[in-house]
């Protein structure tokens, strides 16, 4: 008897309840834009059914890319296992989050986006696993939850044609089949402890810090780390190993203070590009007038963008803005950077992915300390 056929029997009693009538639907969306990373994905909402695994295959068969985007009250256990199974393998990443069309056929994610008792499951499926979703321009936060596992009704249904005896070991059946699936899927085996000990009806909606610890998550941003460097006659805090060029500037020359963005890509007229988008002059000086700076949850007024391409071997450029001193100061307890457009429409949001930069944690505040001390006298 393999392993598999007890832990599909095993998982077939674990069904819980969903709202959806019908079974999930994969479907391939985008936003209509023309970008590297971000514009399309696999809307896939509904129940998850025994039928599901299949549907999924078939479905990767005739569509293209992007991260799975999953909104669902949950279904099958089982089925959800294999969906997650063939998720991992067709090294797609997962998100919680819905989307709807906005103009034609072109979709955008919205907020309510939820993954609860068994897409819960399929979810863990993902090689990299975001609890909400970031695509595009957008980033919402979306609801993950696990139900209570009913072991002594699985145990006792299987044990009626597959296992016998009443020294079965109960614990240790259930442990090993659903730990053996979290490990699988690089997923702490305290997962289990947390559903297991859930009252009846209860669900297991991991904080933050838990989806982080429990591995139930995983970074989806690269973690760029920060470190002081010289400039000229002064120093700057910047993130990135040495030899790097994409990434923050943050320093001051004589009496003012500057946060600037480096790109390693330009066109062959000397616009930074980012994967998405490439920007003029022009237009990197309309999504900056009027924008407003967000550090972490401080938002500050800037001024004087300007866009340099004279550094590096003349391919590389930047483009800086001229901040307050308390936006530098900041820094060190925030791990994200955004620029919010004065006007408030699909263009001036793409454009405002220009200035948007994450990083891992927070920092050693001696990095921006020396370098607001240390000026770049001219």
């Amino acid at each position: 008897m393999s392993l598999r056929f007890v832990l599909t029997a095993f998982m077939w009693f674990a069904t819980g309840l969903i709202a959806h009538a019908e079974g999930m639907v994969f479907k391939h969306v985008g936003n209509g834009g023309n970008c590297y990373h971000g514009c399309a994905w696999v809307k896939a909402e509904g129940e998850i059914t025994e039928e599901t695994p299949a549907k999924f295959t078939k479905f990767l068969e005739q569509s293209g890319g992007g991260p799975i985007m999953l909104h669902s009250t949950g279904g099958s256990f089982s089925a959800a296992m294999e969906l997650a199974r063939l998720i991992r393998a067709a090294g797609k990443d997962t998100m919680v989050g819905t989307s709807d069309p906005y103009y034609g056929d072109w979709y955008e994610p919205k907020e309510g986006g939820v993954c609860t008792d068994a897409c819960a499951i399929a979810f863990l499926g993902g090689t990299q696993r975001l609890v909400g979703l970031k695509t595009f321009n957008y980033e919402f936060s979306g609801r993950l939850s696990f139900n209570r596992l009913n072991a002594s009704e699985i145990l006792e249904s299987i044990a009626e044609t597959n296992l016998t005896g009443e020294d079965l070991l109960n614990k240790q059946v259930e442990i090993g089949l659903f730990v053996n699936f979290l490990l699988e899927m690089g997923v702490s085996p305290e997962v289990y402890a947390m559903m297991a000990d859930l009252a009846p009806g209860a669900q297991f909606e991991p904080s933050s810090q838990e989806v982080s610890d429990l591995r139930i998550a995983t970074a989806v941003d690269i973690e760029h780390p920060w470190r002081l460097d010289q400039l000229n006659s002064g120093l700057m805090a910047r993130t990135g190993e040495r030899g790097e060029i994409d990434g923050l500037w943050a320093y001051c020359y004589k009496e003012f203070f500057l946060l600037a963005r480096t790109f390693s890509k330009a066109t062959d007229a000397g616009e930074p590009c980012t994967d998405d988008f490439c920007f003029s002059d022009d237009g990197i000086a309309s999504v900056f007038e009027g924008a407003r700076l967000n550090v972490g949850g401080q938002s500050y007024s800037i001024a004087h963008a300007q866009t340099l391409r004279d550094l590096f071997d003349g391919t590389k450029v930047f483009v800086s803005a001229f901040v307050p001193r308390q936006a530098l100061e900041s820094l060190p307890t925030a791990t994200k950077v955004t620029l919010s457009p004065a006007e408030d429409s699909r263009v001036m949001n793409a454009s405002a992915t220009i200035f948007e930069w994450e990083w891992g944690s927070e920092f050693d505040p001696r990095i921006v300390d020396l370098a607001l001390k240390n000026c770049v006298s001219g």
